[in-house]
């Protein structure tokens, strides 16, 4: 009789397995090049996007423009300037009329706004608007003329407020080095800081966060009899009052929060670029300061992303303070009609993105092991996606985090501080604990799992060779035998991969984290302790055990 049973057609599923190694690589690099091609990251921002999210809200102008109609001819002049220099449509027109503001009304010649308190100091002082001035100048310059310091301080101590008397009372505290004491030669910008850091809280300038920290820091001064706890925030107001007005540094203390930001503001005043008009007009317009800090500084021109952002207008600094994120360039073109619609589009652009890089990983990972082993009607079947597909997706996170601008661009250098504390003091300076990790890392660890994972597949198709192939037992055991270095591959890929990972942290060409260069041996230990145990050892099992025969 004939066979009642024949064969089963082959499922037509068994047709992508067919496919030819070069087949699925170029497949998997065409659709690897499309997916790198779209106009949007994960973690960063196109610049025309960015840009054109300004188109139709204020500008800086008009900002100056409402600055100086509200009688703040400091920080009008400033933003106004700002613009000017930027080549900003109606700059020049803005900063004309306020050098006419300047020279029609003197009484904002010298502190860029109305303040009678210390309008009147400088009345009494003898020194209220007696020469003609091109701009309002920076309010140390003011406070280090001995007649306004003695007689701001015969004011403030008229002030009944706490807060007041507390900065007052640091006055005869002895402060740490660089300063020298208040009362004594030399003291003289000490005692000026803290005159204009009372006086600033007597007028609520600050805000309501920072002059509740700035009073505690004055207390706590006090109670130890030490300037240590309010020098820090002294150190940054003096560094302000150098470069701004005091119509300007009244606007940017109004938007800080925390003696933290207060600090990061005046080091970045201190540095070579010195943003400090940029960081006024980014406070005015984006609220408090606290959000800038958080704002990625490139290597290289750190503040170029800020500066276009303000020269496009309102919108586009909203967008990059809200984001937080890198801004790159693409390198293909977008029409600009199109460009409005990136934004809009951006999710489901990223999922789009997503899908075909893992499908590029997919043909990619499925060309690589076609070539290093051709699939045999032995090995089965239902498995054999599942480490391919893991694979994938670690090879799809590899792909899709290189183009990223914080992994692909330099970062800047450390700024090195001198701390404050005395010599024996009880306090100790606590670093902030770090959770997150940096990009290159995490590329090292996605890298070093994903050859791991490989090896492990090379090891596991050697030993069901083995087992499945011709031969008696004893054979197999001595071919396994034989393999015995290759099980250990692991370890050695490991240690290679953590001597590898060192000299590229030595070169700075990832962070220096121990995390990421060990790694690599632990992956290898885990490797090779999954395939001895319990899997070498099971097929030496079956071989010496075999199943009874029934």
């Amino acid at each position: 009789m004939g066979n009642l049973h024949p064969d089963r057609p082959t499922h037509p599923a068994s047709l992508l397995l067919k496919t030819s190694p070069p087949t699925l690589a170029v497949a998997g690099a065409a659709t690897l090049a499309i997916a790198l091609l779209f106009p949007v990251r994960f973690h960063a921002l196109e610049e025309k996007v960015l840009l054109a999210a300004g188109k139709g809200t204020p500008s800086l102008p008009e900002l100056a423009a409402s600055l100086l109609n509200s009688e703040h001819l400091g920080a009008g002049l400033r933003i106004a300037l700002l613009a000017q220099s930027m080549d900003i449509p109606g700059g020049s027109g803005t900063t004309a009329s306020a050098e006419a503001i300047l020279s029609s009304r003197r009484d904002l010649a010298w502190l860029g706004t109305r303040d009678p308190r210390l309008e009147q100091v400088l009345a009494t002082s003898g020194l209220a608007f007696e020469k003609n001035v091109t701009a309002p100048p920076a309010i140390l310059t003011l406070l280090l003329r001995e007649p306004v310091r003695i007689r701001l301080r015969q004011t403030l101590k008229a002030n009944p407020s706490p807060g007041v008397q507390s900065l007052l009372n640091t006055l005869d505290l002895r402060p740490l080095p660089p300063l020298l004491p208040a009362n004594q030669p030399g003291g003289q910008p000490l005692e000026a800081v803290t005159l204009l850091a009372a006086h600033l809280l007597d007028t609520a300038a600050f805000s309501p966060a920072l002059a509740s920290e700035l009073k505690t820091s004055a207390y706590a001064a006090n109670e130890e009899r030490s300037l240590r706890p309010l020098q820090p925030a002294l150190l940054s107001l003096l560094s302000l009052s150098r470069r701004f007005d005091y119509d300007s540094l009244r606007e940017l203390v109004a938007g800080v929060e925390s003696l933290a930001t207060l600090d990061w503001l005046a080091g970045q005043v201190r540095s070579p670029a010195e943003p400090g008009d940029l960081l006024l007009a980014a406070t005015l317009w984006a609220g408090p300061a606290d959000r800038l800090t958080r704002l990625p500084e490139p290597a290289k021109n750190p503040w170029a992303v800020l500066s276009a952002s303000l020269a496009a207008g309102r919108g586009s600094l909203e967008l990059l303070i809200q984001r937080r994120c890198p801004v790159f360039s693409n390198p293909i073109s977008v029409h600009p009609a199109l460009v409005p619609w990136l934004l809009l589009w951006e999710k489901p652009l990223l999922f789009l993105r997503a899908l075909m890089l893992l499908l590029a990983s997919w043909f990619l990972v499925k060309a690589l092991w076609g070539i290093l082993h051709t699939p045999s009607p032995q090995t089965p079947g239902p498995w054999r996606p599942a480490p391919v597909f893991a694979q994938a997706i670690l090879l799809a996170l590899l792909l899709g985090t290189l183009p990223e601008p914080s992994v692909t661009r330099p970062k800047p250098l450390p700024n090195y501080r001198l701390s404050l504390a005395l010599p024996g003091s009880p306090v100790k300076m606590e670093g902030t604990p770090r959770f997150s990790m940096e990009p290159t890392n995490l590329i090292t660890l996605i890298l070093f799992l994903a050859i791991q994972i490989a090896v492990y597949r090379i090891c596991i198709r050697r030993i069901r060779q083995i087992e499945t192939g011709p031969g008696d037992p004893a054979l197999k055991l001595r071919l396994l035998e034989n393999d015995d270095n290759l099980f250990d591959s692991g370890l050695y890929v490991g240690i290679g991969g953590t001597a590898i990972a060192l000299v590229l942290q030595v070169l700075g060409v990832i962070q220096p984290s121990l995390l990421a260069a060990y790694s690599s041996n632990l992956f290898g230990i885990t490797c090779v302790a999954i395939i001895k145990i319990f899997h070498v050892r099971s097929c030496k099992q079956r071989l010496l055990l075999p199943p009874a025969k029934t």
